[in-house]
């Protein structure tokens, strides 16, 4: 070490003492501008906001999902879907430091937007994330009102879906028109319609993944098959067979609601 290192030294010790001659700077591992040199934090840590990104593409079996036209059931019957979404909520990831909760993840998905912004995960890698289709029993029995305006679980959004307080939201919606002929080759036209919501129907969903969030962020991908919601199903002219608000017509929408985890997969 040459003499004017051996005084610079000397000289940090003598004016401000051992502490102050530690590196400042950002000792968080999870922001952009960490420096493991760092010993002291000054404050100057950068975080990547909204990193997290999670897309569902909408399918209708094999095919892309479009409104208004006609696809085959499992069992062959055809059905015309004119309206379908979910709300989804309690999204978390799991990985090497445990689970990771995302604060307010709140999502009412449409098959008409794939990309949905769930906020800020600390960069590492995961290997599980898992959400609910539905909405938490906490947040299911809060005024609508409360929410903020952008809120998905807002009345402000234009589509929000709710019955009541004591009620809740409805998780989700699917509604359209069928062919309820006896031979199947008949015409869609009797409507039909799948309100499932109460908090027993809540759907808790896992799926194995390894997911890396980095500095540019991640994008968890997932389909969801809306045909696979109508599996065992047997709807006729009669009305009972093909529409449930889930308490007048439990039946029907625990069958619904035991499709739901058929209906998703990785992309």
């Amino acid at each position: 070490m040459n003499k004017t290192v051996i005084s610079s030294v000397v000289a940090c010790f003598l004016m401000f003492g051992l502490n102050a001659c530690k590196k400042v700077g950002c000792t968080d591992p999870a922001a952009l501008n960490y420096d493991a040199n760092s010993v002291d934090d000054d404050g100057s840590c950068v975080y990547l906001s909204d990193n997290l990104t999670v897309k569902f593409h909408s399918k209708l079996g094999t095919e892309n999902f479009a409104y208004d036209s006609d696809a085959l059931t499992a069992s062959g019957r055809k059905v015309r879907i004119i309206n379908a979404q979910m709300y989804m909520s309690g999204f978390a990831l799991n990985g090497q430091n445990g689970e990771l909760i995302l604060d307010d993840s709140y999502l009412l998905v449409r098959p008409e937007t794939v990309s949905y912004n769930l906020g800020y995960a600390p960069l590492g890698t995961y290997s599980t994330v898992s959400f609910s289709v539905g909405v938490d029993s906490a947040a299911n029995h809060e005024d609508p009102a409360v929410w903020e305006s952008d809120n998905p679980l807002s009345s402000n959004n234009p589509y929000h879906m709710h019955w009541g307080w004591n009620t809740g939201f409805i998780f989700f919606a699917v509604e359209g028109y069928v062919d309820t002929s006896a031979t199947m080759n008949g015409a869609t036209n009797a409507p039909f319609s799948f309100h499932i919501g109460l908090d027993k129907n809540l759907v808790r969903l896992a799926f194995v993944d390894e997911i890396s969030v980095t500095t540019e962020g991640a994008i968890i991908e997932l389909d969801i098959d809306w045909l696979k919601l109508f599996n065992g199903t047997n709807m006729t002219s009669e009305i009972p067979t093909r529409s449930t608000d889930s308490f007048n017509n439990p039946d029907l929408a625990t069958l619904v609601r035991l499709n739901v985890d058929d209906a998703f997969r990785l992309h």
